[in-house]
């Protein structure tokens, strides 16, 4: 519990009821004031217990309050009534624990910061929506492997926004980042820009959100691989934690290496961003080739995501212009060392070969048909279908 006289920062704010209630702290106390943070960062590092913050504040975010909430603070926020109830709304959004308008006074905005240091919310039901909003998270689904594996990631995240499902394709391979490139999208923003945004507070994370095709949105990987080294697998983890409280479906493309190099010093973090994905995921999906190499391939890759997770795994051979026969050995051989969740083969499809050469969405044809039945049933049991 806050103390007595608790200890406040205001945040620069241009409206009266920051210089009206220095004024009266000055001449009738009632609270201790810190000073004033300008900046996020200030935000996080300054001594005190509230903080009390505009609506308009350029670096008021969900991230924010969810930090200052971590370090024991709290924040209320200050709205315009005159402006209609936006102000109001994002104050909601982002969760801070009491709600004013700006004209209430001084007294008032004490007796709004006793109430708070109290345990108490100034908004009835704000608390309980935050609560409500952060207890639901969106199935996170990985997909290994390279550029087919992306196709499949996307075909696969139109097929859940088809069923009314609010869904996210994030690129988070470090080894061979496509997404972008693929739909011919632009590589900023992207995944640095939304780490900015969730871990530094630059920003907000929506605005590294991308429209992408079938109605999905997508968050788009790091440039180049040789930018891995800036990404830190907790705080993707972190970051694609919070965004599944904001979409029902996440399909993650990662790379097909998950391998620990722990033991090899500067460069134990090579792949750490894909095995925390896999760990991460509900749902898992390795793209192979319908070949005898690309069969141990799998295999290999089973093994080793088998020691990261106990989420269904399944297996996906793309391109498949094999005969029934070699379907049929391919599958015993897969399923004698492991049964996964789900068998799929992808068929070869004109289409979706001329919308890789153009960048384009893939069209409907013989491999969006196959995903849509994976997504259907794939995802909820063991099946094996394909053409």
């Amino acid at each position: 519990m806050i103390g007595p006289e608790p200890v406040i920062a205001i945040a620069g704010s241009q409206r009266a009821w920051a210089s009206e209630l220095r004024r009266f702290l000055t001449d009738f106390g009632g609270a201790r004031l810190k000073g004033t943070v300008l900046t996020a960062r200030e935000a996080l590092e300054t001594g005190y217990e509230l903080l009390l913050i505009d609506d308009i504040a350029s670096y008021l975010s969900p991230r924010l309050v969810e930090r200052l909430r971590e370090n024991g603070k709290k924040v209320i926020g200050f709205y315009d009534p005159e402006s209609g109830d936006r102000g109001r709304e994002r104050l909601r959004s982002v969760g801070v624990d009491a709600i004013v308008p700006v004209d209430i006074g001084p007294e008032a905005i004490l007796e709004a910061i006793s109430s708070v240091a109290m345990g108490g919310s100034f908004e009835a039901g704000s608390a309980a929506a935050r609560t409500a909003s952060g207890s639901q998270s969106g199935r996170i689904t990985t997909v290994a492997g390279g550029d087919l594996a992306g196709d499949f990631a996307v075909a696969l995240a139109g097929t859940l926004r088809s069923k009314g499902r609010t869904t996210l394709l994030t690129d988070a391979d470090t080894v061979t980042p496509m997404i972008a490139q693929r739909l011919s999208m632009p590589i900023v923003p992207n995944l640095l820009t939304a780490l900015d945004a969730h871990v530094e507070l630059r920003g907000d994370v929506q605005d590294s959100l991308l429209a992408g095709p079938y109605g999905i949105t997508v968050l788009t990987g790091i440039p180049e691989p040789s930018e891995w080294e800036t990404v830190r697998a907790d705080e993707v983890e972190d970051l694609l934690e919070t965004t599944a409280r904001w979409f029902d479906e996440l399909v993650v493309k990662v790379s097909s290496h998950i391998e620990d190099l722990s033991r090899f010093g500067s460069r134990d973090g090579r792949f750490e961003v894909n095995r925390s994905m896999v760990r991460l995921a509900a749902d898992t999906v390795y793209v192979a080739a319908p070949t005898p190499v690309g069969l141990s391939r799998a295999l290999r890759w089973i093994s080793k995501a088998r020691k990261l997770t106990t989420a269904r795994l399944h297996v996906v051979f793309g391109g498949c212009s094999t005969s029934s026969f070699q379907r049929g050995e391919l599958s015993d051989e897969l399923t004698r060392n492991y049964t996964p969740a789900s068998i799929t083969w992808l068929p070869s499809d004109q289409g979706q070969e001329r919308s890789v050469w153009n960048g384009t969405a893939i069209p409907g044809g013989p491999f969006r048909k196959t995903v849509d039945k994976f997504g259907t049933s794939g995802l909820n049991g063991y099946v094996e279908h394909g053409s």
